[in-house]
């Protein structure tokens, strides 16, 4: 179980003790209690950096972040493990989790990775790929906006890359971006630019991948609508709009929503649009999840909405 946890921070780069639970002991009921004691052991024999405690929230205690040491890097990669970051002293690791937007930002990316790695778990589903944003930066590609023929060039950096795939079916690639509702119309409207002119253009080579859907998860239903109406505006604006399908939004909670109705139920909207649609294909009996995370009654939806 240690390797387990040790491979899993090096994939997602950091974890809360919360994430790690949700990850590997979804069942549990002893408060991460059992996680706790093995992260506070791995750290102690210097697999692990234990970071500073996030801001405390309203109510609870604040949570540690984690990430590999350089004795728990030599471990994964003597397992076979490719390291997914270039190796921080633990002294720019520290700083790094001192920059608080960042790291809510990460942790709430992170929440989107470790739901698609419980949906892999707990179905016939794959992940064939997967690059975190420190993995993206290494290899970020600068594009011209398009449409936008003044604008200076930007590097596209999505906050992760990954692939899902369907028992035999062709893997499903998604671009996630992780929205905070900080950004404005101007700086969304450049982003959606830069992202069509990467989709359109090196996007295949360098990923060696022919699909892709920009899959963006925002924290209220006001702030989904808002950056969807903002998407197909651009779009339209730069004469774009046949791309708008590869846009989806959603403001699902990737730690409330069981993984199955995350990712195969409806609760994605293409831009401009006010209709749901699935991440993933429409269900089918093969795709059902051997193991049940689901509510009470949502497996008996999934089999409804299957015949």
């Amino acid at each position: 179980m240690d390797e387990e946890i040790l491979r899993a921070v090096n994939r997602f780069q950091y974890m809360t003790v919360a994430q790690v639970g949700l990850l590997l002991y979804p069942h549990a009921h002893d408060q991460n209690r059992y996680v706790q004691r093995r992260l506070r052991a791995l750290v102690e024999a210097g697999y692990l950096l234990r970071l500073r405690e996030l801001p405390t929230p309203r109510i609870g205690s604040a949570p540690h972040i984690f990430t590999l040491a350089d004795k728990g890097r030599r471990f994964v990669a003597g397992r076979g493990e490719v390291l997914a970051s270039s190796y921080y002293r633990p002294s720019e690791e520290q700083a790094k989790a001192r920059d608080n937007p960042f790291m809510e930002h990460t942790l709430a990316a992170v929440d989107v990775l470790v739901a698609a790695e419980r949906l892999c778990r707990g179905s016939r589903v794959s992940m064939p790929r997967l690059l975190n944003e420190r993995q993206l930066k290494r290899s970020s590609v600068r594009v011209q906006p398009a449409g936008r023929p003044d604008a200076p060039r930007v590097a596209v950096i999505p906050d992760a890359w990954f692939e899902l795939k369907v028992l035999d079916e062709p893997a499903v690639a998604i671009a996630l971006e992780l929205d905070r509702a900080t950004e404005g119309q101007k700086h969304w409207r450049r982003k959606v630019a830069a992202l069509t002119a990467w989709a359109e253009g090196p996007y295949r080579r360098a990923f060696e991948a022919d699909n892709l859907t920009v899959a963006v998860a925002a924290p209220s239903t006001a702030r989904r609508e808002q950056l969807s109406a903002w998407t197909r505006e651009e779009l339209e604006d730069i004469g774009k709009a046949e791309l708008a399908d590869i846009f989806l939004f959603t403001e699902a909670s990737p730690v409330a929503a069981d993984p199955f109705e995350l990712f195969f139920g409806p609760c994605w909207y293409p831009a401009g649009q006010d209709y749901a649609v699935s991440l993933l294909d429409p269900l089918t009996e093969t795709a059902i999840p051997d193991t049940h995370w689901a509510l009470p009654g949502f497996a008996e939806e999934v089999q409804r909405k299957v015949e």
